[in-house]
């Protein structure tokens, strides 16, 4: 590069003494405004993108600062900076090119794109940003599966006005609470009264520690009694029933 090539007078000459040079220093100017204001319009994560313009752009001023130092052509070699001329005449030229091309690239990447509030993106041009005053409403959880029925043994608790409690095989738990499987509304009685469990077709009557006591025969069940056909059983001071089974 010697100064009678003309591009290289042109850029630093040309445009009636202004400079070529403004040239690609508006086009850099303009790239790197576009860089910053779109994507920060759109929220866009593209923080590399606007450094890259913005430092490569920064080439330019070396080439502002060799133009406002020599202003004429005729002082350019007697000049310290001109060993450095064609130097700097390459760097502009870079700071000039590469911030359009870099904004091509960014805009080729995100067309179309933005980011909702919530740091979501989505297609702006479909308008798909939800709006954040809709709540979307809450789906209550599914209630659990019931369990399985329990089988039923062919035994029964019978009351004193006929009504059949039916004993299920394993345990039946009886009380004054609704967890029981045999609810009894006599307030003597506790909430988990006793229980009968059933082994190989023989029932046990087992007292759960209640404060008005289980009689089986008109006798105190202390731990567990065996029970048998047309035993009566006593829960609480009202409550009287009478044992029954196929067996």
């Amino acid at each position: 590069m010697t100064a009678t090539n003309q591009f290289f007078v042109w850029y630093y000459y040309g445009l009636g003494g202004i400079g070529g040079w403004v040239l690609f220093f508006l086009l850099a100017l303009a790239a790197v405004i576009y860089l910053l204001y779109d994507s920060q319009k759109r929220r866009l994560p593209a923080v590399g993108w606007r450094m890259g313009g913005i430092l490569v752009a920064c080439l330019m001023l070396l080439t502002i600062i060799y133009r406002f130092t020599i202003n004429d052509p005729l002082d350019a070699l007697s000049s310290p900076l001109a060993p450095y001329a064609e130097l700097i005449f390459y760097l502009g030229m870079l700071g000039g090119v590469l911030p359009p091309l870099i904004a091509v690239g960014y805009y080729v990447t995100f067309q179309g794109m933005a980011v909702c509030k919530d740091g979501h993106m989505y297609e702006a041009a479909l308008g798909l940003c939800p709006d954040p005053s809709h709540r979307p409403i809450p789906v209550p959880p599914s209630p659990p599966p019931a369990p399985p029925p329990k089988p039923k043994a062919q035994a029964w608790l019978v009351a004193q006005d006929g009504h059949n409690y039916q004993l299920y095989l394993g345990e039946t738990t009886l009380g004054r609470s609704a967890r029981n499987d045999i609810r009894f509304d006599d307030s003597t009685m506790s909430r988990e009264h006793a229980k009968i469990v059933e082994e190989n077709g023989h029932f046990r009557l087992i007292d759960l520690g209640s404060a008005n006591g289980t009689r089986v025969n008109n006798r105190i069940v202390r731990q567990t009694v065996l029970l048998e056909q047309d035993d009566v059983v006593q829960l609480g001071d009202n409550t009287v029933l009478r044992f029954l089974t196929s067996r």
